[in-house]
């Protein structure tokens, strides 16, 4: 039994007033729902910012380009796995080009596949992060608070008040936990788009 796991389960109850839940394989109404929409609310919360905790680069796999994309993009490439949220694509020195972005599109076939004009791209984007242990106290917070609002409405049953009170407690904390997690990370200046045509001009 993963006790971090079961902590934010009871923050979660205890937001809505229920009872607590002390194993993942109690037959309760409240341990049955936790563990209904745990993983819903895990992804929700992951995709809603790019926690840094979360955030990964990697090489992409290059796969076969589809003939019906032919025309608008070069190159196909394998999402990677476990790839919740795809932030941004890279040129192939891993340095971003904010000012210049390379445009991409998701499409679908078996497994998914990432669209570009990049040769031997690379990809930012956020991992499906499951282990308890990795994640951050502001993280864990905001999906007690998300995971409160989906189980409130089977636990709750027609108490509508306090389902919209758990949707307001939710929505109020994103903004403190999303600062949280941007306070660690400096972003380092870009140079003005002015400045670097009229170097090249020198």
């Amino acid at each position: 039994m993963d006790s971090s796991k079961i902590r934010i389960w009871n923050m979660a109850l205890g937001y809505i007033g229920t009872r607590n839940v002390a194993s993942e394989n109690e037959v309760t109404p409240e341990a049955q729902q936790c563990a209904l929409y745990w993983d819903q609310a895990r992804r929700e919360t992951l995709r809603a910012f790019p926690w840094n905790f979360a955030q990964r680069r990697i090489a992409l796999a290059e796969r076969a380009l589809p003939a019906e994309w032919a025309g608008e993009y070069e190159y196909a490439y394998a999402l990677p796995s476990k790839c919740l949220k795809l932030h941004r694509v890279l040129r192939q020195d891993a340095r971003p080009r904010p000012l210049c972005p390379v445009p991409f599109r998701l499409a679908h076939d078996t497994s998914g596949l990432l669209l570009t004009t990049e040769a031997a791209a690379y990809a930012d984007y956020t991992l499906d992060v499951d282990n308890v242990s990795l994640w951050d106290d502001a993280f864990s917070g905001l999906l007690a608070r998300r995971l409160a609002c989906l189980i409130a409405v089977p636990l709750l049953k027609n108490n509508t008040q306090k389902v919209q009170e758990l949707e307001q407690l939710y929505r109020a904390a994103i903004p403190a936990a999303q600062e949280a997690c941007a306070s660690e990370e400096q972003a380092r200046p870009v140079e003005d788009a002015w400045i670097l045509a009229r170097g090249h001009n020198l």
